[in-house]
């Protein structure tokens, strides 16, 4: 019985010392992990979860981002999704009037964290006091601009649209493969038109939706429409460009200002390293004085299969170190209020135009106001119709009656369902 006693303790401690205990795996889809601007940040991210929290990993799965919130949606709808769900302004309101997400507020508390830590996009996450998103990236829209080239035409920096639109006319030279500005200007991205046109027709003081209803015949969305339309008749924008090789040509200077994200500057400076010092920022020059906003939320699926450890995860991305990285590592404005940004701005001094907006409360959400529900939607309607007025010559008047219309005809059949 000794001998045999003996024995059995050595194999349990053989068997003991080959037992592999299994990490938790929670699933995060997302453009991010195939995309060189974001990757720095979400891949450290990443990491450093899952040092903090050796029972956990995380499953980083690449999906395309043409495809990946169709996809997402689909998931959530049939109730097979994964548990981490990465959304925008337009995505957050229809997921949470759907119920496809989950409260975070006890994760959040049980590292102390509050909306009041937050940038006001934040409040977009919440309903009923419930907090169905974290905020991590707010990405305001300001002109950038190339200093140099404004100083060589005997430019000052535009402060009124007057003076922007005199300083467009002047720096344009499409020969010489320069043009004044950017809008996105080929047909067939709805979604991406509405994004680029939001900066005009925000900036302007219009709007498509204000408290529910549409307002596309608002005087000052008329006039933005007027104006985004003088920029793609008079050839001051490129034309049929996909959104990246649009980019790639500010990137190395030859497109000379347009309204743009934090990142754009940032690969400037990466792409560019003789364009990056004298790249400059101010806010747009639009009579609104006001600009829109894309934020970038992260939550956790309601029909997650591991939702406390997907709780962890996404309250973890809120705490202050984290948000630092996003500022640090991509060059975004993080949505928390306490970041540093002393060395951003001893590195690329045209930030501080960011921050001012970031923190703006003129600085909206770019989903449509007390629409968010069905955003995409009205997405799709605003865009489907500016394309339309761009590339088949209807009038920026015939434009917004047109929306109007269709926009009150989706109100009214929200209402019915």
């Amino acid at each position: 019985m000794r001998i045999i006693s003996t024995m059995g303790i050595v194999l349990g401690m053989a068997l003991g010392a080959t037992t592999v205990v299994h990490a938790e795996e929670i699933t995060w889809p997302g453009y991010m992990w195939q995309d060189p601007e974001d990757v720095p940040f979400y891949g450290a991210f990443a990491d450093d979860f899952e040092k903090a929290n050796p029972d956990i990993q995380i499953k980083r799965v690449p999906v395309p981002y043409s495809g990946f919130f169709d996809k997402q949606l689909i998931d959530l709808a049939s109730r097979n999704p994964a548990d981490i769900i990465t959304m925008f302004d337009g995505e957050l309101g229809t997921y949470i009037e759907n119920g496809f997400l989950e409260p975070l507020n006890p994760y959040l508390d049980k590292l102390g964290i509050s909306l009041g830590d937050f940038s006001p996009s934040a409040r977009l996450a919440v309903k009923d006091g419930k907090i169905y998103g974290v905020n991590i990236i707010v990405n305001p829209v300001v002109l950038l601009y190339h200093s140099k080239l404004l100083e060589e035409a005997g430019l000052q920096p535009p402060k009124t649209i007057s003076e922007f639109y005199d300083a467009l006319k002047k720096l344009n030279d499409p020969e010489k493969h320069l043009f004044a500005t950017n809008i996105f200007a080929k047909p067939g991205a709805a979604n991406l038109q509405y994004n680029s046109v939001m900066a005009y027709v925000r900036g302007f003081g219009g709007d498509f939706f204000e408290k529910g209803q549409p307002t596309a015949t608002k005087p000052e969305t008329i006039e933005a429409l007027r104006f985004y339309k003088k920029i793609y008749d008079e050839n001051l924008t490129p034309k049929g460009m996909d959104i990246n090789g649009a980019a790639q040509m500010f990137y190395h200077g030859k497109i000379a200002m347009e309204p743009a994200s934090s990142f754009a500057g940032k690969l400037v400076a990466q792409i560019s390293p003789d364009l990056g010092p004298q790249l400059r920022a101010i806010p747009l020059p639009f009579p609104g004085h006001a600009t829109r906003a894309l934020s970038v939320f992260v939550g956790v699926a309601k029909d997650s299969k591991h939702k406390d450890a997907a709780g962890k995860m996404v309250a973890f991305i809120a705490t202050l170190e984290e948000q630092q990285k996003i500022l640090d590592l991509i060059g975004q404005p993080p949505a928390r209020l306490d970041v540093d940004y002393t060395a951003t701005l001893a590195k690329y001094p045209w930030f501080q135009a960011y921050i001012e907006a970031t923190h703006d409360p003129n600085t909206k959400s770019i989903a449509p106001e007390g629409a968010e529900s069905f955003a995409s939607e009205v997405q799709k309607v605003v865009g489907t119709n500016v394309e339309a007025m761009l590339f088949s010559g209807v009038s920026p008047e015939d434009t917004a009656s047109k929306m109007q219309k269709e926009l009150l005809t989706l109100v009214a059949s929200k209402k019915k369902n």
